[in-house]
């Protein structure tokens, strides 16, 4: 009891100092809110950011969450000719039949323009205990050799989402990787320092998620998810943006620091 008390006040202890640091990255975004004191000039331009032909691997604990955190981006992404991969993590199953969901994602991906995807089958609801998977996910970092690297940031909601995190940090250490990863939002809102205007691909998206029929039965996410992207657009007004995506996007050196400091596998 007294080490658990202990581990609490040390977590405390250590949120002022998570929230300086995402302040530090977020502050365009701070600045565009009139959260901090600003210049009179509007500054959204420092928010905006435009993919391009880049090496992009996406890490999605769920089918579907692919789509919801960045599938707008993927599209232009793509659009500039980048090679993305999607890898799912789980199988799904405690959200419906694997083999279902497995279709549906294959379905969403199509309406992307993804055509490269792997499948890891972990035991969905389970990554927590899932060190095997960090072998698999070291494996393919190697061999496709990103430069970007979208990811659930670490404090998202769902416990998979959280441990996909410390399943990175497993899957690189001692390691030479360089790439840059993009913290994206599922369930839960970030603060980003980075946005991407998805208006010229919105219908693709959208499209893209109502494959995921199984899911949509449960929780309306063309209603939570595009109308978090409606949300994101407000930074943006000035440009006449209606729709975006969000993220944090740091180093991995700088990624895999925050998340160890807030409490690193603790949070898995």
């Amino acid at each position: 009891m007294v080490f658990e008390r202990d581990g609490w006040r040390g977590m405390k202890a250590l949120t002022p100092w998570l929230l300086r640091r995402l302040s530090r990255a977020a502050k365009p975004y701070l600045n565009s809110y009139g959260l901090m004191r600003t210049p009179k000039i509007f500054n959204g331009s420092a928010l905006e950011w435009q993919p391009s032909n880049e090496r992009v691997v996406v890490l999605a604990p769920h089918m579907d969450d692919e789509v919801i955190g960045c599938g707008g981006t993927l599209v232009r992404h793509l659009r500039c000719g980048s090679q993305v991969t999607v890898v799912y993590i789980t199988d799904g199953r405690l959200g419906g039949d694997a083999t279902t969901r497995k279709t549906e994602a294959r379905a969403a991906l199509a309406e992307l323009g993804v055509t490269q995807a792997i499948y890891l089958d972990a035991a969905d609801g389970s990554l927590g205990d899932a060190p095997q998977v960090a072998v698999a996910l070291r494996r393919m970092l190697e061999e496709t050799r990103p430069a970007i690297l979208y990811l659930p940031f670490f404090l998202e909601e769902h416990p998979d989402h959280r441990a996909v995190s410390a399943l990175l940090a497993a899957a690189v250490r001692g390691g030479a990787f360089d790439f840059r990863c993009h913290g994206y939002e599922v369930w839960t809102p970030l603060f980003p320092n980075c946005l991407v205007p998805i208006d010229a691909v919105i219908d693709v998206k959208r499209r893209a998620l109502a494959h995921y029929r199984s899911q949509l039965t449960e929780v309306d996410y063309l209603h939570t998810g595009l109308g978090l992207n409606a949300y994101r657009s407000g930074a943006l007004l000035d440009v006449g943006c209606r729709f975006a995506e969000a993220f944090c996007a740091v180093s991995l050196d700088e990624y895999l620091e925050l998340w160890g400091a807030y409490g690193g596998a603790a949070l898995a």
